[in-house]
């Protein structure tokens, strides 16, 4: 959880300074860690390709509702910006590692996402990363609503990837 905390910090700091460098840096050496023999989990890169996919998705969408402005956006501001996404790949790689124990906990990582998911954006918009429409009064339910399926959504595929790597095992 450590590698993802400096991620966060990373990103958010960078992105208004347009230093997408420092999240880069740390997002590889996340990788290689979480990568490395001894922590490899089967389903970490499937986990990553569904998590930006999924983040384009949202992030994008509150863009376009006109909730959310990115600093350090990209020329085609009506995406994600790169940053963010970082931050979904980092949220991917605790999947299978810290937040492995929520994988059986389904109910638990749907609050837990609704609560803190906010309060994320939140201390992004403090730390001057976003820009939060004054008339976006659906941000936080939708923030909260996305992030209860998002969270135990991966979790459980986590979980299914790993089932399916042991019954191709059994049936070899």
């Amino acid at each position: 959880m450590l590698w993802m905390q400096v991620l966060w910090f990373g990103a958010i700091i960078g992105a208004p300074q347009g230093q997408l460098w420092l999240a880069l840096l740390v997002l590889m050496c996340f990788v290689c860690w979480e990568f490395r023999p001894a922590s490899r989990v089967y389903g970490d890169f499937q986990l990553m390709l569904v998590a930006v996919l999924l983040g384009l998705i949202l992030d994008t969408t509150w863009i376009k509702l006109g909730w959310l402005q990115y600093t350090g956006a990209w020329a085609l501001s009506e995406l994600a910006p790169l940053w963010i996404l970082i931050l979904w790949v980092g949220l991917a790689l605790t999947i299978n590692h810290s937040l492995a124990w929520l994988q059986s906990r389904l109910m638990l990582a749907a609050m837990l996402g609704a609560v803190f998911s906010p309060l994320s954006y939140l201390a992004a918009a403090r730390l001057g990363a976003v820009t939060i429409a004054s008339e976006a009064e659906g941000l936080f339910i939708a923030l909260s609503l996305s992030w209860a399926i998002a969270l135990p959504l991966l979790l459980w595929l986590a979980k299914h990837l790993k089932h399916l790597k042991k019954e191709k095992k059994v049936h070899v």
